[in-house]
């Protein structure tokens, strides 16, 4: 993890653009053998136009993140103003969608999760970024960026017309105390059967509070955090033809280990959330969790913030009778299609996602960057 003295030493770099000389006047000097000096007043430049953007985004360690975005932009851009307004996860879908459905200009730019793009895209909610881009004659640089991602972002996918642009990496990973596994001679889970056998022994070494806790809570968390399971055991939720249900035999096997992990988690884990499993993983209470993304464990390593400081491992989620199938959630920028300030709202999208701000964004938070220069970037 990149040192706090290296992530000023590039926040210096960018500030010190701030330190722009300016000229005062001009100076005419002697007109003929006219003793007389001559000056004129100080031209007034010709003031900026202004700007004021409106963003629709999520709270939590995103909202940290893009508020420090907006804070070194509005700094280097001083006739910007950018209103932030975070959700929680339901909220700011249901919020979104009922702003782009009544076609409101009330916000400029909206920061959405990937699964919602295709029916943001398909109803002609979200503006063509390249058409945008070509209109206001800027590049969007795209050969920096993991293909997929980029796909992912055009409507239709991977053959349409490009509506939003990554901004936040984002895969599931597993976590699980290296000390207790340790202690225990435990080997890292490959498989769903070694978490489960774990669980057993970690339950009676009485060594944490519970061995393992995992989203609960009906909706996005609960599927999020079931999928890479239902994956591993064979199943899937769709046919391939995207027609039909593929829910079978595989699928009730992977509901029934879930179950079986519950059975090892904290009562009351059917509830749990995002802060429910984030709190007791750093908090030194459960060995495992099953899911884990990197805006959790932020300040896992920092013992002001953290009962487990350097004691924590990661790795893949885990396969079973297929290979591991972790899920991106890859955050991305879009304008809708009905903003009145479209050319201001993408140059503070190409800002947010250049490669120096992605790279202060990886020191600052530890987020992992979507440009393929900041995965390689060794700082």
């Amino acid at each position: 993890m990149p040192t706090r003295r290296e992530f000023l030493k590039i926040a210096g770099v960018g500030l010190g653009s701030l330190l722009v000389g300016v000229g005062a006047g001009y100076y005419l000097g002697s007109l003929g053998s006219s003793p007389t000096t001559v000056t004129t007043a100080p031209t007034t430049p010709k003031p900026p136009e202004t700007y004021s953007l409106s963003i629709l985004g999520r709270d939590a360690e995103h909202h940290d993140i893009n508020t420090a975005v907006i804070d070194f932009f509005t700094r280097e851009n001083t006739n910007f103003k950018i209103e932030y307004s975070p959700l929680s996860y339901a909220s700011l879908y249901d919020k979104m969608v009922l702003a782009l459905q009544q076609g409101s200009a009330a916000y400029d730019l909206i920061y959405m999760d990937d699964p919602w793009l295709p029916q943001f895209g398909e109803r002609g909610w979200l503006t063509d970024l390249e058409a945008l881009a070509k209109e206001t004659g800027v590049q969007l640089d795209l050969g920096d960026f993991p293909g997929v991602l980029i796909d992912v972002g055009r409507s239709p996918y991977k053959t349409g017309k490009i509506v939003a642009l990554p901004q936040m990496g984002n895969v599931q990973i597993f976590a699980y105390r290296k000390d207790v596994f340790d202690k225990l001679g435990l080997p890292e889970p490959a498989t769903w059967t070694d978490v489960l056998n774990a669980c057993e022994k970690i339950k009676a070494s009485g060594l944490v509070e519970y061995p393992v806790a995992f989203r609960g809570v009906k909706g996005n968390p609960v599927a999020t955090a079931f999928q890479p399971i239902l994956y591993a055991f064979g199943g899937k939720i769709l046919s391939d033809d995207l027609k039909k249900s593929a829910l079978d035999s595989k699928a009730v096997e992977a509901l029934e280990f879930l179950l079986q992990l519950k059975k090892y988690a904290p009562p009351g884990v059917e509830n749990f959330n995002t802060p429910d499993v984030r709190d007791r993983l750093v908090g030194g209470r459960i060995a495992m969790s099953t899911e884990t993304w990197p805006g959790w464990i932020k300040d896992a390593d920092n013992p002001a913030l953290s009962k487990v400081p350097g004691l924590l491992a990661y790795t893949t989620t885990p396969g079973e009778r297929t290979k591991p199938s972790p899920l991106l959630g890859v955050w991305y920028w879009g304008i809708p299609a009905a903003s009145q300030n479209k050319a201001a709202a993408l140059r503070f999208i190409l800002y947010s996602i250049s490669a120096r701000m992605q790279k202060i964004m990886a020191i600052l938070k530890g987020l992992p960057p979507v440009r393929i220069s900041g995965g390689e970037d060794k700082e």
